[in-house]
């Protein structure tokens, strides 16, 4: 699921005039159960390794209580929902578990291989990106737009380890032992790699999976069961950040390729930039 997929899902599930009976749990809930289908599509930088399980529920009381303060807030004091949906967002992630496939192609330092991981956890919830005062969004759509900005570049600053049974150098060979990788950085691709049934064809003209747009893929999604995509081969992520993995270049690989952007996003990148570096998080 992209984020074209969450921005419409969010903007038609919390519709007041599709649901008139709408209450803040309920809102509270879409936010949260929309970002959690939209993340469990991506994959981490290097390893291409997904989310399995992050800390939804704690999500939903912190966006509750979010939208709680907003309602109480009055006018005219100093509120933005995006920055509160932050901590949220940051719960959601601390000590969230990775999925332990694929197998890590890149070896643990030291070693030749590996073999397995026993382990891959979020060790850092990384850094929500927060917005100065601005007046409050004119339609909703600005305001799903700027949470998405800001997924975005938080999801950029993440960062976990991965503990691996690894093959390391020995004579007269070699020896498994324990490893560990560090990585950072993960996104959520545009498109989703759907399998393709008429794979393999006889002309070989059909591939393994198809970059479908997230625009028909609900249905589909419906019909795949996680036995059916959990081990498919996926290079998009690679395919899309092309090696470079910079705040800017992931920012451009992973905003919607639409047009409901109404809000200038470039403005923003460079004070989020700042904001990471003065966290320690390198955006180059």
């Amino acid at each position: 699921m992209s984020w074209s997929l969450f921005t419409r899902n969010v903007l038609r599930k919390t519709n007041p005039n599709r649901n008139p009976s709408l209450d803040i749990n309920e809102v509270a809930t879409v936010w949260a159960t929309e970002y959690d289908a939209a993340v469990k599509r991506g994959k981490d930088f290097i390893n291409l390794e997904s989310i399995q399980t992050g800390n939804l529920e704690i999500m939903k009381t912190l966006f509750r209580a979010a939208l709680l303060k907003g309602v109480t807030s009055p006018p005219g004091a100093p509120f933005s929902l995006v920055n509160e949906f932050g901590n949220g967002v940051k719960a959601y992630w601390s000590g969230a578990q990775m999925r332990p496939f694929p197998i890590p192609l890149i070896p643990a330092p030291g070693s030749i291989q590996n073999l397995q991981v026993n382990s891959n956890i979020v060790t850092s919830p990384g850094v929500w990106p927060i917005y100065p005062p601005i007046k409050p969004a004119s339609k909703q759509i600005i305001m799903v737009n700027m949470f998405v900005l800001a997924a975005i570049v938080h999801l950029f600053s993440i960062s976990g380890i991965i503990q691996t049974t690894s093959l390391y150098p020995s004579v007269p060979s070699p020896i498994p032992s324990p490893g560990v990788i560090v990585w950072s950085g993960y996104i959520v691709p545009p498109s989703i790699p759907i399998p393709n049934i008429n794979f393999p064809s006889q002309d070989g003209s059909e591939p393994p999976v198809i970059q479908q747009s997230d625009s028909d893929v609900v249905s589909e999604l419906n019909q795949l069961s996680n036995t059916q995509t959990e081990y498919v081969e996926d290079d998009s992520v690679t395919d899309l950040l092309s090696g470079d993995t910079s705040l800017q270049n992931v920012v451009k690989a992973s905003l919607p390729d639409d047009e409901l952007y109404a809000f200038n996003v470039d403005q923003y990148i460079n004070d989020f930039r700042r904001q990471l570096i003065a966290e320690d998080v390198h955006c180059d």
